[in-house]
């Protein structure tokens, strides 16, 4: 298989794919990979840890260097090992590390005359224990299945934390240039002279990239800003490197080899001032949030660059057990980086190898490597993180314009605002109170009312004759059915209440809330239909419920004052319920019971034809069904066709051992049973089961042949009978489908 296609999409049998890498023909290929890969992860990390340690900080960043970079070379092992993509590669995250560097600042203005081994363990003790919690957080998210938690938080909230993410990092990308903190001091005299070149290779570096649209990019940028320093401070100034380093332009001196020490020993440990960590977690908490914020939106970019669904919960996982091995050796927090992964698939096509060498390379530097990092000119680190800043700023408080509403900008504007004028955690208050109130105020525009119905288009399952069809229709605007969904709260009770109170008349005598698909609503939201029921018994109308969830029952009984409520467990009961209701009121004029009005008279409304209505009859035979017995099973043979005569059955579908069957129709006087499986000759669907005691009239197969044989007028009446009511029914089944679409 060719490097093109070769590659892994799951740690299942990493190991064989891992050893396949080393073949002769891909290995050159992958060093070339993993060196490009090493360079990019390293001067990222190195301008996050300058950044980290700015200001009065920057004597301790030799000290803390070492484990740094133990830390991202053990990050980037893992996560190439068992990514579930060959080629993931992750390095320290600049959003957190923005986050970080705050809280650093934070903790060592309360301790100006610590001693350097105090400020030293309490601070690395901080910014590992910030890390190990992200780790444990990300284990936890993909242990229980939460890998989608993201999409619960608005665009706004999460465009706001983003562009304050890109705030943070422009001015400390300025502040790690001119050896200032964050603030003001950035404008005092001298300062400005070093963080304007890092200003100007931030800009360059982003343009350059978004032209020739490649993260190696900064690469060459960097060393070609390196290479231009020392020639000008060089030939232009005379100056050398060890005299550059002392005026602060350089990262250096560090010591000749950096001396790595384990973070968690008992010495350090004892030098820490617990009560200014403690203080400080407050301000280095939110780097936890934005690091699983940004984990989980990077996990779904990557999706896109791999072009395949990868499994986020797995990813979670692996991105916790890098961070807690980085932490323990002294990192900062890191995860997929995007950027970087994009050109190691490029290269090496999710291969496995080119991430783990990047990895040797790491730890070799920490180790080893010591010259080399301080040589690296303070603006070239401040401009990277500079362009990584202004990327989101332009893509949150620019780009991201145009695809969002006014109101949901000025939300993530002012989530921004808030950030830059106070500090990250103020800012993810807001934004939690931004997210609460922009989901109130979306969720309330949703319409609950799914479908708003009348009696012409809503009707019960029960097949009635055609004078009481006739009654029922001349009534239907007494009945008023109100499909329900979603979440009823605060936010929509009140307008829904609004509008149904609206459709209320002196002449409406139900009003039938169907909540089959309302999840569940609020005391407000009872209040309001309290309310409802009470305009509606001003006005002698009823409120009718059905479909209510089990939970919903009890709320509702509670606040009906002690008034009986109609409560029914499903919409069709319910109408079937109002429509007796109407048919038995004075209003419909004429008797209504289907029991009295003869089977020779429903059939005689259909078709006004006595001597074919009588003729009919003739060839049936009458058959008597107990209440309870079953008149058809499901797959009895399509025998006979049935008409009622008396009495009320139903038609039935069993839904399994732990359900009640499903009522499809309960046919009275005058109703066809069987018909369709007795003209198509296909086997019973469907148990029709006697309500009540009943009598129905029997046309079995034979009688039929011998009446289309021998009287075939008659016969064309049956047919035309059979159609009547088959197209009544179908224009019942129209009506109530148009209803629905409008």
């Amino acid at each position: 298989m060719s490097d093109s296609v070769a590659v892994d999409t799951a740690p299942k049998g990493w190991r064989e794919g891992l050893a396949a890498e080393f073949a002769p023909q891909r290995l050159l290929g992958s060093l070339a990979a993993a060196l490009i890969l090493y360079l990019l992860v390293c001067i990222m990390t190195l301008s996050i840890a300058a950044m980290v340690y700015a200001g009065p900080l920057v004597a301790l960043l030799p000290q803390a260097l070492s484990g740094i970079l133990v830390g991202v070379a053990l990050l980037v092992a893992v996560i190439s090992l068992l990514a579930a993509w060959g080629g993931t590669v992750g390095t320290t995250q600049d959003g957190s590390g923005a986050i970080l560097a705050l809280g650093a600042a934070a903790a060592a203005a309360a301790m100006p005359a610590a001693a350097p081994e105090v400020l030293a363990a309490t601070l690395s003790t901080l910014l590992l224990l910030v890390t190990l919690a992200f780790g444990g957080l990300c284990l936890l998210l993909g242990c229980f299945g939460l890998g989608t938690l993201v999409r619960y938080l608005p665009m706004p909230v999460i465009g706001g934390f983003l562009a304050g993410t890109g705030w943070l990092l422009v001015m400390g990308g300025l502040g790690v240039a001119a050896q200032a903190s964050f603030g003001w001091s950035l404008l005092e005299s001298g300062a400005a002279l070093r963080w304007l070149p890092a200003l100007a290779l931030g800009v360059a570096m982003l343009v350059a990239v978004q032209l020739g649209r490649h993260a190696a990019l900064l690469v060459a940028i960097s060393a070609l800003a390196t290479l231009l320093f020392y020639a000008v401070m060089g030939l232009g100034f005379d100056r050398s490197a060890s005299q550059l380093a002392e005026a602060g332009w350089l990262l250096g001196p560090f010591p000749e080899q950096l001396q790595w020490h384990l973070p968690l020993a008992p010495k350090t440990l004892a030098a820490v001032d617990w009560g200014v960590l403690v203080a400080a977690l407050p301000t280095t908490a939110p780097a936890i949030l934005i690091g699983a914020l940004a984990l989980m939106l990077s996990t779904s970019a990557l999706e896109l660059v791999v072009q395949r669904d990868l499994p986020t919960d797995h990813e979670l996982r692996v991105q916790g057990m890098a961070n807690i091995a980085c932490g323990a050796a002294g990192g900062l927090i890191g995860y997929t980086a995007i950027s970087v992964t994009s050109i190691g698939h490029a290269l090496a096509r999710g291969r496995r190898l080119p991430g783990l060498l990047a990895a040797l390379m790491l730890l070799a530097t920490a180790l080893l490597g010591a010259a080399a990092i301080a040589a690296v000119p303070r603006f070239v680190v401040g401009g990277l993180l500079v362009c990584i800043g202004l990327a989101l700023l332009q893509e949150w408080l620019l780009q991201a314009r145009r695809g969002m509403a006014r109101g949901d900008y000025a939300a993530m504007l002012a989530i921004f605002a808030v950030i830059v004028a106070t500090n990250f955690l103020w800012g993810i208050a807001f934004g939690l109170l931004a997210a609460t109130v922009l989901f109130v105020v979306n969720y309330s525009r949703i319409d609950v009312v799914r479908h708003a119905l009348d009696g012409h288009s809503a009707h019960s399952r029960v097949q009635r004759g055609e004078r009481q069809r006739l009654l029922l229709q001349q009534q239907a605007d007494r009945l008023l059915v109100f499909k329900l969904q979603g979440f009823v709260f605060f936010g929509s009770a009140s307008a829904l209440v609004d509008r149904l109170g609206r459709r209320l008349t002196p002449h409406t005598r139900f009003v039938l809330l169907d909540f089959e698909h309302v999840s569940g609503l609020d005391s407000t939201a009872l209040t309001c239909f309290t309310k409802l029921r009470r305009r509606a018994e001003q006005l002698g109308a009823e409120l009718v419920l059905a479909g209510l969830r089990p939970q919903l029952v009890r709320p509702w009984k509670q606040a009906s004052d002690g008034v009986p409520l109609a409560i029914f467990p499903d919409l069709d009961h319910a109408i079937e319920w109002c429509e007796e209701r109407l048919l038995g009121e004075p209003a419909a004029g004429t008797a209504p019971d289907a029991a009295t009005v003869s089977l020779r008279e429903q059939l005689l409304a259909v078709l006004p034809d006595a001597v074919a209505v009588d003729a009919l009859l003739a060839h049936t035979v009458r058959r008597t069904v107990k209440a309870g017995e079953t008149l058809l099973h499901q797959g009895d043979a399509p025998d006979a066709l049935f008409i009622v005569e008396a009495g009320r059955l139903t038609a039935c579908l069993a839904r399994g051992a732990d359900q009640p069957p499903l009522r499809l129709e309960s046919m009275c006087t005058g109703s066809l049973i069987g018909e369709i499986g007795f003209v198509l000759e296909r086997q019973r669907s469907v148990d029709v089961v006697a309500d009540v005691d009943s009598s129905v009239r029997v046309l079995d197969r034979a009688a039929w042949q011998r009446l289309s044989a021998q009287e075939p007028v008659l016969a064309r009446s049956l047919d035309s009978l059979l159609l009547r009511l088959l197209a009544q029914r179908t224009l019942r089944l129209t009506d109530t489908v148009d209803a629905l679409q409008r």
